[in-house]
């Protein structure tokens, strides 16, 4: 393929990979198991596409020789490769977290998207300044699409060879980590939300909002309640899952309990970080305020004394340290995609 085909075909491919490996943290249900196929077949399209790449920047270098001038390209040909390398490491060789300098540990997956957010807007910068407008020429030629049909191609035989030869993974590509084993999976948080360690003396649920009879509650006036108890899968989009059977209180018998006015429509559940999440009020039905795993009380890293389970949904939205539920006027979607806490 010409420069400019190959070079638009790499930032098409690239801000896919941006939007759907965003849209992939979304994704909780089997139904949306295609993101990931896609964002998979992409990815690995690129590694097709560095065939023609390669050349395009040997020739640039053997024309203008190096310089001060080649530190842009090679800072972003190194944050390039970097994406690249960790998410065909994650696909491939996910053996655990791993030291970043200055950092600390970070699954691979974790890092594949830090470093793919930090490549975006140099790469749109340089596309912008450096790289030739393309013509219709270089795509409308019958060869030019067949080159495109074969990186298509080649991206999607490289995606299945990574299936077959990766350990089995869950839709989501997220591997097995301590099911059934009670408080034995991983402790993690999103983003900078702290561990807390709360006295359970001192704690309390409050139930408010559009309710009749708003409530406060302590561990005591919980007991007071049913209990039930759930099996289901906490995906986390660091890049692994456990299954455990959880037991609390249905968040619909809290409901009931403060009778929600009928112009509610959806349910805030608030962690004591200030952490939050939203659900339609006919989810919320549907949720857990889970105080045990496993048969064992809930350790301080996995939410004690009370976390949300929100089955079908990715780990984010499993409100740690719950304090607060508020009954809202406001739709299930009234909040960002991704926690913005």
């Amino acid at each position: 393929m010409t420069a400019r085909a190959t070079n638009l075909t790499i930032l098409a491919l690239l801000l896919f990979e941006l939007c759907s490996g965003l849209g992939s943290f979304l994704v909780g249900a089997p139904s949306g198991r295609w993101v990931f196929w896609l964002h998979g077949i992409a990815g690995l399209s690129l590694v097709v596409l560095m065939v023609w790449k390669w050349r395009i920047v040997a020739r640039s270098f053997a024309r203008r020789g190096s310089g001060w001038w080649s530190f842009a390209p090679l800072l972003l040909g190194a944050l390039f490769l970097g994406v690249l390398g960790t998410g065909i490491w994650w696909a491939l060789a996910d053996s655990g977290p791993i030291r970043v300098p200055l950092y600390g540990s970070l699954r691979p997956l974790v890092l594949h998207t830090a470093l793919g957010l930090a490549l975006t807007v140099p790469l749109l910068l340089h596309a912008a300044a450096r790289w030739s407008k393309p013509r219709r020429s270089d795509f409308a030629s019958r060869r030019n699409l067949l080159r495109l049909g074969l990186v298509g191609l080649g991206g999607l035989a490289l995606w299945g060879g990574a299936t077959a030869a990766g350990q089995p993974r869950r839709f989501t590509g997220s591997r097995e980590r301590g099911s059934l084993s009670g408080n034995g999976f991983p402790v993690t948080q999103w983003l900078s939300d702290d561990r807390q360690r709360i006295d359970p003396e001192r704690w309390r649920l409050s139930v408010e909002g559009l309710v009749e009879h708003p409530l406060r509650l302590d561990l005591g006036g919980l007991a007071a309640l049913s209990r039930a108890s759930r099996r289901a899968t906490l995906d986390c989009t660091g890049g692994w899952f456990t299954r455990q059977e959880w037991s609390g209180l249905p968040l619909a018998e809290v409901l009931a309990q403060a009778a929600p006015a009928a112009e509610a429509r959806s349910v805030v559940v608030t962690s004591v970080t200030g952490f939050s999440r939203r659900f339609s009020l006919e989810e919320a039905q549907g949720l857990l305020l889970a105080d045990r795993v496993g048969g064992e009380r809930l350790s301080a890293g996995h939410g004690a004394p009370l976390r949300l389970v929100a089955p079908g949904r990715r780990g984010y939205h499993w409100v740690k340290w719950v304090t607060r539920v508020e009954v809202s006027g406001q739709p299930g979607w009234w909040q960002s995609p991704l926690p913005l806490q």
